[in-house]
């Protein structure tokens, strides 16, 4: 009985691995295939052809394609949520953390480009489309917030909505573009700093707009 019991175990282990192996080897050319042709267009035999697994291994691994979509990119989100939260409450205690963070935040987005893309750009048509609009709402936001504490009036809109555009393109561009890590940071970094001076120049043209109006 107890070795029957051991052999079980044994069993029930390597169907474990194994199936750990293929769920890997999906995830693998799931990545390629949403980066290449966007999830709408993804192709599961092609995915299932390119792991080297039948479609059968595939839905014992995975309910559907938007469930390996979900394999893939919800460890990542995960990440930088909570990532965003602890660096926010950090800045909030100590404003001198915001190089580090994000320092920290590109390298992280550097060792994830591929799901970066992903969720920005090539996720149309399945649950997690609306991401990149969620993200420009936060930063829309945070803009009008900083906007509004040195003008004492919320700032127009329409600006707001362009700044934020401008400046999400940016970061995608630093992701998408074939850097170092440290070429990454640095080109952030230097981002910031402009962007930073022109939002202090925008604000100073901008209150003085206020006092020609009043006048």
């Amino acid at each position: 009985m107890t070795k029957r019991l051991a052999r079980a175990n044994i069993t029930s282990v390597m169907n474990d691995e194994r199936r750990k192996q293929t769920e890997q080897k999906l995830i693998r050319s799931g990545r390629a295939e949403f980066l290449e042709k966007g999830y709408a267009k993804a192709n599961l035999r092609d995915i299932c052809k390119a792991a080297g697994v039948t479609t059968g291994a595939f839905y014992f691994s995975f309910e559907n394609k938007e469930a390996l979509l979900a394999a893939i990119l919800e460890p990542v989100i995960a990440d930088y949520q909570r990532m965003c939260s602890v660096f926010a409450k950090r800045e909030e205690d100590d404003p001198g953390t915001a190089d580090d963070n994000e320092r920290q935040m590109m390298e992280y987005m550097s060792a994830h480009r591929t799901e970066a893309i992903i969720l920005m750009e090539k996720s149309a048509g399945s649950r997690y489309e609306g991401f990149k609009s969620q993200i420009d709402m936060q930063m829309q936001s945070a803009f009008t917030s900083y906007f509004s504490k040195f003008m004492g009036v919320s700032p127009d809109a329409e600006l707001i909505r362009i700044l934020v555009s401008m400046r999400l393109q940016g970061y995608m561009e630093l992701i998408k573009g074939d850097y170092t890590v440290e070429e990454r940071i640095r080109l952030a970094r230097e981002i910031g700093i402009h962007a930073d001076a022109g939002s202090m120049a925008l604000i100073k043209y901008l209150n003085g707009q206020k006092e020609v109006y009043r006048k």
